[in-house]
C-alpha cells in the first residue's frame, strides 16, 4: 500500500472495465497475439504455427491490410513491439521450455508504412537466457516462456512468463546483433499471474504489463501492472499499481497491449475455444485517474519535510539540503513526472527545464522552485 512518494510505492488493487470497441470479426484474427499503435493504426500478429504475416487495422477492429514476412518462419510468435524506426516480431514463445532457436525478427518501419506493399523480408536474430542452462522440462512447468517485450531505441527488454512461480523475469538484449546474442537477466518481480504483452510510452516511461491468472478450473481473469516513476532501465524499482480488468468472459484471453499516449491504449484478446466459445475482442482502456491523481496526491501529503532548495529561482544548479540519494521533478501545475536521477554533491542540474514552476521530491520531502529564464 502507497504511504510515501519515494518511487517505491505498491497501490492498493483495484479494478477498471475496459471499453469494447468490438469482437474482431476476421478469421485470420482468432489467434492474435501482440499489439502496437502507431501513425493511427495498430498492428498485430498470431501465435505459433500461423502463417507469418502482420496485420494492420484501424482502430474500431477493421483488418486493412495483411503483409507476409517473406523469409520468416512463425515458429511461436507471441509479441510485437516498436520503437522509432523498426518493428521487432518475438519468436520466443516456449512453453516446452526446451527451445534452443529462439529469435527475434526486426522490420524497418518505412517499408510496411508504404500501402501498397504486400511482401517484406525481415531480419533474424537468436538469442537464449543467460540464466537457462536446462532444457528438459515439462511443458508449462517452467519459467523460461516469454509473450512480452518493449523495444527502446538501443535495447529491448523481454518480460517472461514463468509458469512456475508467477514472477516475471526481466532481460535485455541490444536492439541489433550478430550471431546469437544473450540475454541479461537484470530483475524479477511477482506478479501473480502470467504476462502476455507489454507496451510503454516512451516519453513519460508508463510501462504497462498485460496478463492473466487461473483461479481454478481453468477460469481466467486478466490484469494490468501499471510501472512508472522507476530508476532508469529498472522498471521494477518504482511505483507499482495493479488493475484487474475482468474474466475471460468479458474480455477474452488477454494477448495484446497498446499504448495510445501515457494512460489511454488499446487491448486484444485471442478467441477461446473450449467448453465454450469466446471471440476475439479489441477493447480500449484509460487508467489516467490511476496514474495522475495518485501522484500528485502523494506529493501534496509530503510536502513538509526538511528538504531544504536554493537559489530560488534558480537557473542551472540547484542545491539541495536534506536530500536523498535520489530525485524526482513534477510540473507544479499537472504533478507529472518531468525528470529524475541521482543527486550528485547535493546538486541537481535544471538546466534542461523549460522556465516555469516545478516540485522537486528527494528524501521523502517536497519543495517548489522556479526555474528561471537565463
Amino acid at each position: 500500500m502507497a504511504s510515501i512518494n519515494n518511487g517505491s510505492c505498491t497501490y492498493d488493487l483495484t479494478s477498471y472495465t475496459p471499453q469494447e470497441i468490438t469482437n474482431l470479426s476476421s478469421p485470420l484474427l482468432n489467434e492474435n497475439s501482440g499489439l502496437i499503435y502507431f501513425n493511427g493504426h495498430l498492428w498485430t500478429i498470431n501465435d505459433g504455427g500461423n502463417p507469418s504475416f502482420i496485420y494492420q487495422l484501424d482502430t474500431l477492429g477493421n483488418l486493412i491490410r495483411e503483409i507476409s514476412i517473406a523469409n520468416a518462419q512463425n515458429i511461436d510468435w507471441e509479441a510485437i513491439s516498436q520503437n522509432s524506426t523498426h518493428v521487432f516480431i518475438g519468436d520466443f514463445g516456449n512453453n516446452s521450455g526446451s527451445r534452443q532457436n529462439l529469435c527475434i525478427y526486426s522490420i524497418n518501419k518505412l517499408e510496411i508504412q508504404d500501402t501498397l506493399i504486400t511482401e517484406i523480408n525481415a531480419e533474424k536474430r537468436y538469442f537464449n537466457y543467460e540464466d537457462q542452462t536446462e532444457f528438459i522440462w515439462s511443458t508449462n512447468g517452467h519459467n523460461y516462456d516469454c509473450e512480452a517485450f518493449i523495444a527502446m531505441e538501443d535495447s529491448l527488454y523481454l518480460f517472461s512468463k514463468n509458469w512456475l512461480d508467477e514472477h516475471t523475469k526481466l532481460y535485455c538484449l541490444p536492439v541489433s546483433w550478430t550471431d546469437t546474442a544473450t540475454a541479461i537477466l537484470m530483475d524479477s518481480f511477482y506478479v501473480d499471474g502470467l504476462i502476455t504483452d507489454a507496451s510503454i510510452h516512451t516519453y513519460s516511461g508508463n510501462l504497462f504489463l498485460l496478463g492473466y491468472k487461473n483461479n481454478g478450473g481453468n477460469l481466467y481473469t486478466s490484469f494490468v501492472w501499471n510501472l512508472w516513476d522507476y530508476f532508469g532501465r529498472d522498471f521494477f524499482t518504482g511505483h507499482k499499481r495493479r488493475i484487474e480488468i475482468g474474466s475471460m468472459f468479458s474480455v477474452g484471453q488477454t494477448e495484446g497491449i497498446a499504448v495510445q499516449n501515457s494512460t489511454n491504449g488499446y487491448l486484444s484478446s485471442e478467441q477461446i475455444s473450449s467448453v465454450i466459445t469466446i471471440d476475439p475482442k479489441l477493447l480500449k482502456f484509460d487508467f489516467n485517474q490511476y496514474l495522475t491523481n495518485g501522484t500528485a496526491h502523494l506529493i501534496e501529503m509530503n510536502s513538509n519535510s526538511a528538504l531544504y532548495v536554493y537559489p530560488n529561482p534558480v537557473n542551472e544548479k540547484l542545491k539541495l539540503e536534506g536530500h536523498g540519494e535520489h530525485y524526482w521533478i513534477y510540473s507544479f501545475s499537472s504533478k507529472t513526472l518531468v525528470y529524475k536521477g541521482l543527486v550528485i554533491k547535493s546538486e541537481v542540474d535544471v538546466s534542461q527545464l523549460k522556465p516555469g514552476v516545478y516540485l522537486i521530491q528527494s528524501g521523502g520531502g517536497t519543495r517548489r522552485f522556479v526555474r528561471s529564464e537565463k
